[in-house]
């Protein structure tokens, strides 16, 4: 079945901006059919890709530039048998919470496990952080929340090949300062110490786990873990910041996901 629309969740602390890479390159992978096949091109538009990132649940620029009218979309709408969910890191867990509501075909947990802690009363015996690790952190937040916020941004980019330009990267995006309230962040980290993914039946919700072999924020044997419970799970190359690292490969992941890989020419050894 092909999806045509695709939701993008972000996660603690990083508004939508984040995914702006990432929606610039499936736009250029979808354009580029029209110019390289009619026959796919005329399908393509007939069935056109739609992407929404809401700034839900953080606040963000686009929060702000809705206040006071309709939002174009609401959690309400976000659901549905033609859409395929991305939730990164918290965003995912989030995203996994909503969807038993929501009910889009498939979520994609991208750069989170079941759990970003362990949590010592769950059934599913799959790694996760020490507690430990995000108590430590908390603690720093609660003195200096802007100052936690940056060292996180360092953090999440130590994974990367690149870690400086990332965090330049992930700066120019999303600026030097949270855009979020600190009661937001603060209510977040809780989320993180405490939300677990129910892992239900593939029938239930087609969930799939898309992580970087390098994430500093995941616990070490996650991927063979998964594996070995029978999870779906895909590995890149790069860190936990993968819609900046990765963004190209995330791109033919997801188009290929959506069933709309056989609709995409890639461009071609000339351009």
């Amino acid at each position: 079945m092909t999806l045509t629309r695709l939701v993008l969740f972000s996660g603690w602390g990083i508004d939508a901006r984040i995914w702006q890479p990432l929606i610039a390159c499936l736009h250029a992978r979808l354009a580029h059919v029209t110019e390289t096949d009619d026959e796919a091109a005329d399908e393509a538009r007939s069935r056109p890709l739609e992407i929404i990132a809401p700034d839900w649940p953080e606040e963000g620029p686009q929060a702000e530039s809705q206040a006071g009218s309709e939002p174009t979309t609401s959690r309400a709408s976000l659901g549905g048998a033609d859409t395929l969910w991305l939730g990164w890191s918290l965003g995912a867990l989030r995203a996994e919470a909503l969807a038993k509501e929501q009910a889009p075909a498939a979520l994609v947990s991208l750069a989170m496990g079941p759990s970003f802690i362990d949590q010592a009363a769950a059934e599913q015996m799959i790694p996760a952080l020490a507690p430990e690790v995000l108590d430590t952190f908390r603690t720093a937040f609660a003195r200096n929340p802007t100052a936690s916020w940056q060292h996180f941004l360092r953090w999440q980019a130590s994974g990367e090949a690149s870690a400086r330009d990332c965090l330049r990267q992930l700066r120019e995006l999303i600026g030097h300062h949270p855009v979020s309230r600190e009661a937001v962040l603060a209510a977040g980290l809780s989320e993180l110490a405490s939300r677990q993914m129910s892992l239900a039946p593939q029938s239930e919700l087609p969930l799939e786990f898309w992580l970087g072999k390098q994430d500093p924020l995941l616990a070490p044997g996650l991927s063979a873990a998964l594996r070995a419970q029978g999870q779906v799970v895909a590995e890149f190359e790069g860190g936990h910041c993968l819609p900046l690292s990765a963004t190209e490969a995330l791109a033919d992941a997801l188009l290929t996901r959506m069933g709309l890989a056989t609709h995409v020419t890639h461009i071609s050894e000339e351009a």
